[in-house]
């Protein structure tokens, strides 16, 4: 594994943080309508949107290189996806109820 490669994943991570934080956040003060919950889930979307961006780069850089041997990092990148953008859902869903 290459360095710079795992610091790409590193907005997937920060995205994560943000909404569990804000779920915690959350749980701790028994509302969703509060000003910390919001920056944080704001922080999410922002990383999340970073993350996205990132994916997309590393995809077309990994694919202009040949994939055979850089596709590991695109199913990284693939499923480094998927639980921020469960939380997001989640977060959402709960501010929308």
């Amino acid at each position: 594994m290459s360095v710079p490669q795992i610091w790409l994943l590193l907005p997937h991570a920060l995205s994560t943080g943000s909404f569990g934080a804000a779920f915690a956040w959350m749980w701790h003060v028994g509302t969703n309508r509060s000003e910390p919950d919001l920056y944080l889930g704001i922080a999410g979307f922002a990383t999340l949107a970073l993350a996205l961006i990132v994916s997309l780069g590393a995809m077309f850089v990994q694919v202009r290189k040949g994939i055979g041997r850089t596709w590991p990092w695109t199913l990284a990148h693939l499923a480094g996806l998927v639980p921020p953008l469960a939380l997001a859902h989640n977060w959402m869903a709960n501010h929308i109820a």
